[in-house]
């Protein structure tokens, strides 16, 4: 009997097995079917060879390979990897046909050279591709471009001070490998000068003290980033607003950082109203809060008439306009006050 009860067994099993074997049958003959009979559309296109895409300056390399190299590693230079309309930029975009150049072994005015042209016709060339970018459709007529400032007065194709110097410290090497170097240290939007700022104060170099005062906007991070600078409030290209600013009116671009300053308040005061650099120089300052003078001799430049009222503290014989933070001691919402018994902003 239990010889009769395996053999039963085994081949229920069996017979329970057939549908399994039969199903995984079907689906493989299905698949190699599919496999073979799919439409050549269908199928995984063949991995194409890479395309020979041509070197920019590729005839220009004889004479000028580190310039060639470190182009080629810049923003334009960068352009004809992805570009393929007229924006793409190469050596004859900015200075002409080469060819005469060639044929006369590299005689100088046989080629055109952008830093001898007039500051009008440099832009003109610049804004060919560039005129339909936002930040400098203020350009023309702008204070910059009545000053008869060109683009080359603030950024260089291919820094060729800092090219000479490079290549003379690394005499002997590939022109390749030095210009890896060299785009490793060019500054940002290939500015002349290593920082927005510093390229800047080439000019407004009234400003530099300021930047080095007690109070500035200039402040960095713990890591030494830069959290505001020039660009942050002016465009160099042409701004909404007077002295170049990015808003319409000085108010409405502080309030962009600032907005609790905004209002509007039930009481107002209308100095901070009317312009935020009545009270704050906003370059930087010897005082605190950016002010323009400290506390106290601030605010006495319109309340002279309060002093009698305030002459003592106390019986001492400090008045209490200078004790610590002078007036705000007791106006402390200088900009305004929301509360019903803020009328001379002490709350």
């Amino acid at each position: 009997m239990p010889e009769h009860r395996d053999r039963t067994g085994h081949l229920s099993i069996a017979i329970r097995a057939v549908p399994l074997l039969l199903v995984l049958a079907f689906v493989g003959f299905f698949l190699i079917f599919a496999r073979r009979t799919v439409p050549p559309a269908l199928a995984e296109p063949a991995a194409a060879p890479p395309a020979q895409q041509a070197t920019i300056g590729e005839e220009c390399r004889d004479c000028h390979g580190l310039v060639v190299e470190s182009f080629a590693l810049n923003a334009h230079g960068k352009s004809g990897k992805f570009l393929k309309d007229s924006r793409t930029m190469s050596c004859e975009t900015c200075h002409g046909d080469a060819a005469n150049h060639i044929a006369s072994q590299g005689k100088p005015n046989t080629i055109e050279n952008p830093a001898k042209w007039t500051a009008a016709r440099i832009n003109q060339t610049c804004l060919d591709c560039h005129s339909r970018d936002r930040h400098v459709l203020n350009w023309q007529g702008g204070e910059h471009d009545r000053k008869d400032m060109s683009c080359l007065s603030c950024h260089t194709n291919h820094h060729p001070g800092l090219l000479k110097n490079m290549s003379a410290a690394f005499a002997g090497r590939a022109d390749a490998e030095v210009a890896q170097t060299i785009s490793a240290r060019l500054p940002e939007k290939m500015l002349v000068n290593s920082t927005v700022e510093e390229t800047c104060l080439r000019c407004h170099s009234d400003i530099r003290k300021n930047f080095l005062q007690r109070s500035t906007h200039l402040f960095r991070t713990e890591l030494r980033n830069q959290k505001v600078g020039c660009a942050s409030c002016h465009n160099p290209h042409g701004g909404e607003g007077d002295k170049m600013l990015v808003s319409p009116s000085v108010n409405s671009l502080c309030y962009s950082c600032h907005a609790e300053k905004r209002g509007p308040f039930l009481w107002e005061h209308p100095p901070a109203r009317e312009n935020c650099m009545v009270c704050h120089s906003p370059h930087g300052s010897n005082n605190t809060k950016l002010l323009t003078a400290r506390v106290h001799m601030l605010c006495q430049q319109c309340h002279i008439h309060m002093l009698p009222r305030h002459s003592t503290t106390a019986g001492r014989p400090l008045d209490i306009w200078s004790i610590n933070r002078g007036c705000i001691n007791c106006h402390s919402q200088v900009h305004g006050s929301n509360h019903p018994g803020g009328r001379t902003f002490t709350r």
